[in-house]
């Protein structure tokens, strides 16, 4: 029936409806007016005609409701609704050939009441040759089966970690926060097999057309030719990465028979960027391969490369962002330790226009050093005589030759940018010639007469309630030859003396022992802090800690501390024994007694 309605000429569906709308209201109103006459026959009528009009009643209100039902059911779930319109012939057939052919339309197509009776309206109205997109079917209906489904479930995580569909569902971008699967999966209606015009559809990716080289114009190939789409990333990667896959690489590139031969010599092993082309060549927007080497710095690969003092000191400054004068295209990267074979490289890549110093031409280098480090001088006028000059470049003094086995870069660095590589000695030579201390042999390089003279090194004294006293000591090497140098010299690199050996106090910590020579150290001013000659020989405890004056023996080479001149007069006796009439051990004790 409602098929029927729907199909009758428009003048006579809408003149139908405005006459059906008229007989109900002239019901109405005459029911209305009769309200009175009509409920006072219904009550005086008999028992039986009372449930006979109740009974009537009863059938009309349930065939009502029934019809209702039943036109509801044929409009929301029955595919015939929607078929009676004559432009759904194609869309349905492609429908009833698809996987969706069990569904009813409104199991994709939901709407609200207002929007289907609006589109009902339009229909009758207009009678429309064509209908507009409605009734969209959002990412959320398709994932109530295919990622919900028990029989797709397993299908949509495969189809998850895909990277076309990663890239495209989860990206953070605005362009592609209103992506749904039926704006790449819905070019047509009811086809949802992603076709040749896929990426170009809804004005997503218009004029991606090939430039590149004998590749323009054959815009034949299907997008996935070279994006791999379908590839698989993990789902822990990032979405990055899964960009990162959709970019060509070698296996998609090589795959024409005319790369193939152009690459011939292209080494996979050897190649910087992973064999990943597309980080380089665009074949969208660049015209010649030699287009990709102005997005060396701009792709945001290699925009740090200032960062690198190598770059921008002042060696390099000049051919800075020539890159290729370096680093040879699909190459690995230059081995900046090989300075003599890269600027051979340069010279012969660049034709002779560039030539860089050769392996230890160090003369022509600390020339064009001190040029590019000399100041502007002031410009002079015409006719003046004595035009500045650079200052001359100092000698290579250093036995290259005898290092050659060497990387430049072993000794040469760079410390900040805009400055030239520079060699600091003694660290430079430290680098290398103080590894292995333990096993190096010290004399090769340290000549005796460099170790004869004393060092003087100062020690602090600390004495019981007195500040520390500063005293020089005369440190002789001669003196602590049985010692091994790495014993003492134990800094890393520039093997200096560590805090207890410059102050004695590793190797002679517990110095106050008997028969020990005091005046091998405290030879000097000792008698200006013990002038008191009263209490000179007792009561040490008064100063000295009482740890320390308990180690004190007061034989000869105690005494010789303040009489040095003594030293001669009866070497072979203790001093003790004749000036205190006691033996060293046995006047120990006075030292420690307070007063005189």
């Amino acid at each position: 029936m409602l098929r029927f309605f729907f199909n009758l000429p428009q003048w006579l569906q809408i003149g139908g409806f405005f006459l059906g709308l008229g007989a109900a209201a002239w019901v109405v109103v005459y029911l209305w007016r009769r309200r009175q006459v009509i409920k006072t026959w219904v009550i005086t009528r008999q028992r039986g005609v009372k449930i006979a009009l109740l009974a009537g009643t009863a059938v009309l209100v349930l065939g009502v409701a029934g019809f209702g039902a039943v036109s509801w059911n044929y409009m929301q779930h029955d595919n015939a609704f929607c078929t009676g319109c004559h432009i759904m012939k194609g869309p349905f057939q492609r429908f009833t050939g698809s996987k969706h052919d069990s569904l009813s339309c409104h199991d994709c197509h939901q709407q609200s009441m207002y929007a289907s009776a609006r589109q009902l309206y339009l229909w009758v109205a207009d009678r429309p040759e064509k209908i507009q997109m409605h009734s969209k079917v959002p990412t959320r209906v398709c994932a109530a089966c295919h990622v919900q489904g028990e029989r797709e479930k397993e299908k949509w995580k495969r189809i998850a970690t895909t990277a076309g569909h990663r890239v495209h569902l989860e990206s953070d971008s605005s362009a592609l926060k209103g992506v749904q699967c039926t704006t790449c999966h819905g070019l047509e209606v009811h086809r949802f097999v992603p076709v040749d015009s896929t990426c170009g559809q809804s004005g997503c990716h218009i004029g991606t057309e090939i430039r590149l080289g004998k590749m323009a114009g054959q815009t034949g190939f299907h997008c996935i030719a070279c994006h791999q789409f379908t590839a698989d990333v993990p789902l822990l990667a990032t979405r990055d990465s899964a960009a990162g896959t959709l970019r060509p690489g070698a296996h998609e590139c090589l795959g024409c028979h005319e790369m193939r031969a152009k690459l011939a010599d292209f080494d996979p092993a050897r190649d910087p960027h992973r064999q990943t082309c597309g980080m380089c060549h665009n074949p969208h927007e660049q015209t010649r391969p030699a287009d990709a080497l102005k997005s060396c710095a701009s792709a945001g690969c290699h925009a740090d490369w200032r960062a690198e003092p190598f770059h921008t000191g002042a060696p390099h400054r000049a051919v800075g962002q020539q890159c290729t004068l370096c680093h040879q295209p699909h190459g690995a990267k230059v081995d900046a330790s090989d300075c003599a074979g890269c600027h051979a490289a340069v010279k012969e890549r660049s034709r002779g226009r560039v030539h860089p110093p050769q392996a230890f031409d160090t003369t022509r280098a600390l020339k064009r050093i001190s040029l590019i480090g000399a100041p502007d001088a002031e410009a002079k006028g015409k006719g003046d005589a004595n035009p500045p000059r650079a200052a001359p470049a100092p000698p290579d003094s250093f036995p290259h030759d005898r290092h050659k086995q060497l990387a430049c870069l072993t000794c040469h660095v760079t410390t900040r940018p805009n400055t030239q590589l520079t060699f600091q000695p003694p660290r430079g030579c430290q680098i290398c010639h103080h590894q292995a201390p333990a096993t190096s042999e010290c004399a090769s390089c340290h000549a005796a007469d460099e170790l004869r003279e004393p060092r003087q090194t100062t020690v602090a004294v600390n004495v019981l309630e007195h500040a520390a006293r500063a005293r020089v000591v005369a440190f002789a090497h001669e003196t602590h030859a049985t010692i091994r140098c790495a014993t003492c010299h134990t800094a890393p690199v520039s093997l200096d003396p560590d805090s207890p050996v410059t102050t004695c106090t590793s190797c002679h910590e517990d110095h106050h022992q008997a028969r020990r020579d005091c005046a091998g150290c405290h030879a000097v001013d000792v008698r200006a802090a013990h002038n008191d000659s009263s209490n000179a020989h007792v009561a040490c405890a008064a100063c000295h800690r009482e740890t320390i004056v308990a180690r004190l023996v007061p034989d000869r080479g105690l005494c010789l501390t303040c009489h040095a001149p003594q030293r001669e007069h009866y070497a072979e006796r203790e001093c003790t024994t004749c000036h205190l009439q006691a033996t060293p051990e046995g006047y120990r004790a006075h030292l420690r007694k307070a007063g005189a």
